[in-house]
């Protein structure tokens, strides 16, 4: 049996049968489903289509923030290194869950046979370690002495920080696989454009130019509208 023609868009040329939406959700999992299926009321072409949907704007999203992380932890790096040294990652205080994604990247690079260097350590840190230093915590001792030169204009510390943790936690459910749907996608891009300008505003260019996140954002809005 072959779904609906009402269930089934135009703008959808993909025919969902019963073999393929049982393939579907058994590759999915009923628990992830399930988020779709009460975005969609129930109606399950519907929320696969909105799967589908999900992961394009996923994967548009990816390119931009992934710009974003490279610049912002060498710019950051660049910084610190200007005042304490290259080798800031062991000679400034950290939180102590900090220390510990430090001493668990040297513990790996080892492993892997690599020499541990600043730059190698730099590039295993997580995006999260590089938005933590623009906490409050450290406004005195990384912020005013070194950090706030990466940007130009500079901006309010607290702003910065708000907009950084707004595109982490973005890229952390882009990264588990997690809905980003009833996100303001169009203000997070904007924010991740703006916060790239301040860093580089040749990157940014560079960005907003090959980017197809403004694409797909108009392209899933008027497809989830019309079902």
């Amino acid at each position: 049996m072959i779904a609906r023609q009402s269930e089934v868009s135009a703008v959808e040329s993909f025919i969902y049968d019963d073999a393929t939406r049982a393939a579907l959700r058994s590759a999915l999992s009923a628990d992830r489903f399930a988020t779709y299926l009460r975005l969609a009321r129930g109606r399950e072409v519907r929320a696969l289509q909105l799967y589908a949907r999900n992961a394009a704007l996923a994967s548009a999203m990816h390119g931009p923030l992934h710009m974003l992380e490279v610049t912002l932890r060498n710019a950051a790096h660049d910084s610190l290194s200007e005042t304490h040294g290259t080798d800031w990652l062991s000679g400034v205080a950290l939180t102590t869950r900090q220390r510990k994604m430090i001493d668990s990247a040297t513990r790996g690079l080892r492993q892997q046979g690599k020499k541990v260097t600043s730059s190698g350590l730099v590039a295993e840190m997580s995006f999260g370690f590089w938005v933590a230093l623009f906490a409050k915590r450290f406004d005195q001792q990384l912020w005013r002495v070194a950090l706030h030169r990466a940007f130009e204009p500079t901006p309010a510390r607290s702003e910065l920080h708000r907009q950084l943790e707004q595109l982490r936690a973005l890229r952390n459910r882009i990264a588990h696989h997690e809905p980003i749907l009833k996100r303001d996608l169009n203000g997070d891009y904007e924010a991740l454009l703006e916060v790239l300008a301040m860093l580089s505003p040749e990157v940014s260019n560079w960005v907003r130019h090959y980017s197809r996140v403004p694409e797909v954002l108009t392209t899933s809005t008027s497809r989830i509208m019309r079902f």
